[in-house]
Formats: structure tokens, C-alpha cells, sequence
């Protein structure tokens, strides 16, 4: 793999870069990184990924996982594509000293420049920080923003396609796209499409959309919504002030730990789970236990008790990093995890203008999905 080195060189790095190996028992993978006839070489398809283009070869690139630990994702033709990569060099320019850019930086996957497969000489490749690897089960969600999708340079046609896939974005000002979660009591993984997504009706989006998320039917998890809130806080503060960017069609990536110990967070009804009724003996729980191989949302489930492949786990640092595997700490999957319980990152930057005003068509999305949250744990426990 080729890289460009001007964004992937290291001036300053607060913590070095983690290394650890996980067994994997899923078909076709050993505790060794995967090769795989289908895939370029020393690269799989990501286990997390809930929304976007997904790979599934050379007539279809998506996104990939590179053995090092990073993203990698396919730019798309210009200008959507080179949009993307300008706007991501520019944020992470080693060089820049505007207060603006500098605070957006925090909010973004860490970029490591730009990369070429040999398998795919032509298709220019963003590396990007993994934002799910520090979860050992994560539940994640795509939520695209603003109640307008569609840019400056949409055709009538592309205008009608966008306000027909969720009818009730001009009122809500976001959309799911895609979602993960985990069941800790029946250690499943649970996936929702964007299929089932865009049947979310005006009043099932709080409750069956966020609180499907963050596990309402069994416990709430407030740790995660009170730990995402206050990231979510920090970029309105951001989006209310500068009027250098204005995001169409970007997404927001909700990620927190589903694996999380019961005694963590409030937890009454989870005892429940232990006795041989179905429904749970808490007062004002009304949640119940679902059939092993199925679930009364319509989404798919897996049995999930398999471990991550070997990856990297990248500390904050507003540098950009280029490192070898032999100079990589190798610690424990305790330490590594200990401390990740949510986190929330922008993504997706095909559609970025500049346009030098104030942001109210992400800005009104993100104060209501805030809100939506806020009422989420508003409701009784």
C-alpha cells in the first residue's frame, strides 16, 4: 500500500499506538490477520459498519478494513470524491493555526492521508482512524443530519429522491440510516437496516429508534446518553459560531459499549433475566425476553460472542500519525478497553460547501436530536 506522506507524517504523538491480537472463531478468520481471495490483500470487510457503501468487489467499492487497524474508504468520482479528500486535508493540516478548523478536528475520524491498493491502482483510498475498535461490543448508529440532504448542486431528481426516503426529516432535522445494537443479557448483536429505519413513524423515532438504541426495553442506558449529550453539546457550540462549512448529507456516528458490567448502570429489571418467567418482575420495567433467534422490531440478530481481529487502538491527538507494527505497544484488551464507554464523531463530507453563514440546516437537526435525547431520559425508568 502506497501512502501520500505529507499527511501521514508524526510530529508529536501524546500516547504511542496500542497493538493487540483477539482470537476470532467467525468462518474464515484465524488468530492471524485473514487473507481472503476476494478482498485486497491484507484487508476485511468491517464487522461494524451499519450505513454506506459496503464492498463487495471491484464493480462495488465501499469501505474496508486495513490490517493495521485503520479505515479505508473508497473516494467516490470527483467532485463528490475530491470534495471529500480536500475537505479532510484541509481540517488536518499539519500546518494550520485557524481556532475554527482546529476545534472541528476533534469532532472527525483522525486522518492518515490517502493510500492505493495494489489491487485497485486508480481508486484513491482515505485512511481514517477506527472509531469502534476501543468497544469490545459495540452498538452503533448513522444518523444522517439536517432536514435538507440534498446540496446546492442537486437536480430536481436528486431533490425528490432524498425527501422521499424519510418523509418526516423537515420536521425531525436527522434520520437513522443504519444501527447495531447488543443484547448483554442474550449476548446477541442486533442489526437494523436502513430499510427498517425509514419505516420509523413520526411517533416511534424516539422510542423505537433511540430507544432501541440504548436499550430501553431492558434498561436505559443513561451512562451512554449523558456521556454522548455532552460531545454533542461541544459541536452545537461549534456549529453555532462558524460559518466556514456548511454539511449536506453528513452523518453523525453514535457509538458506546454494550458489554458493559450490569452493576455499571441502573439495572434493576436485568436480575429478571435470571428467572424462568418471561416478563420482568421490576416495578415500572416493561420490558420482555425475545425468542432467541428473533426479534419483534423486524431486525436481524446474531449470536455474538467472537472478539475483534487484531487492530489498533489510536489515542487523541490533533497530529497525524504514520507508524510501523514493530514499534506498537502491545497491552492487554483490559487496558485497552477500560475507559471507552461512548463516543461520537462527523463523518461523510462528500457534500461540504462553503458558503459562509451559519450552518441552520445541521444546527436545527443536531438541537433536535439533542432534545430527543434529553426526553429520552425524561422517560420513567
Amino acid at each position: 500500500m502506497l501512502c501520500i506522506s505529507r499527511y501521514t507524517r508524526y510530529t508529536s504523538v501524546q500516547k504511542s499506538l496500542r497493538i493487540i491480537r483477539m482470537s476470532s472463531h467467525r468462518k474464515g478468520m484465524d488468530n492471524d490477520f485473514p487473507e481472503n481471495p476476494h478482498l485486497p490483500k491484507g484487508t476485511v470487510l468491517p464487522r461494524n459498519q451499519v450505513a454506506g457503501h459496503k464492498h463487495e468487489g471491484r464493480s462495488k467499492l465501499g469501505l474496508l478494513q486495513h490490517e493495521d487497524g485503520t479505515i479505508l474508504k473508497a473516494s467516490q468520482k470527483p467532485p463528490r470524491g475530491t470534495r471529500e479528500v480536500d475537505f479532510y486535508k484541509q481540517v488536518f493540516d499539519a500546518t494550520c493555526t485557524d481556532k475554527t478548523i482546529l476545534q472541528l478536528r476533534s469532532f472527525l475520524p483522525r486522518f492518515f492521508g490517502v493510500c492505493h491498493l495494489e489491487e485497485y491502482p486508480d481508486v484513491t483510498y482515505l485512511k481514517l482512524e477506527n472509531i469502534v475498535y476501543p468497544f469490545r461490543k459495540p452498538c452503533v448508529v448513522d444518523i444522517k443530519m439536517g432536514k435538507r440532504t440534498y446540496d446546492p448542486e442537486a437536480g430536481p431528481a436528486k431533490i425528490a429522491k432524498e425527501v422521499t426516503k424519510f418523509p418526516y426529516v423537515e420536521k425531525f432535522g436527522f434520520q437513522f440510516t443504519g444501527m447495531q445494537t447488543y443484547d448483554p443479557v442474550e449476548q446477541k448483536t442486533k442489526f437494523y437496516d436502513k430499510f427498517f429505519c425509514r419505516k420509523l413513524g413520526e411517533d416511534e423515532l424516539l422510542k423505537k429508534g433511540l430507544g432501541a438504541f440504548f436499550n430501553l426495553q431492558q434498561c436505559l442506558r443513561r451512562d451512554a446518553i449523558q456521556v454522548l449529550l455532552e460531545k454533542l453539546r461541544e459541536i452545537e457550540s461549534w456549529f453555532a459560531s462558524q460559518t466556514m462549512f456548511s454539511f449536506y448529507a453528513s452523518s453523525l456516528l453514535l457509538v458506546y459499549e454494550g458489554d458493559m458490567p450490569y452493576n455499571n448502570y441502573l439495572s434493576p429489571c436485568i436480575q429478571c433475566h435470571s428467572k424462568e418467567d418471561s416478563g420482568c418482575g421490576s416495578s415500572g420495567c416493561g420490558s420482555t425476553e425475545l425468542d432467541q433467534n428473533e426479534d419483534s422490531s423486524g431486525c436481524t440478530c446474531e449470536s455474538d460472542k467472537t472478539d475483534d481481529i487484531s487492530s489498533i487502538s489510536i489515542e487523541n491527538s490533533s497530529s497525524v500519525i504514520s507508524t510501523s507494527l514493530n514499534d506498537i505497544k502491545t497491552e492487554s484488551s483490559e487496558d485497552l478497553h477500560n475507559d471507552a464507554i461512548a463516543d461520537v464523531r462527523m463523518i461523510d463530507f462528500t457534500h461540504v460547501f462553503s458558503q459562509g453563514e451559519i450552518d441552520e440546516n445541521y444546527l436545527f437537526g443536531l438541537r433536535n436530536l439533542i432534545r430527543n435525547l434529553e426526553m429520552l431520559l425524561e422517560l420513567p425508568s
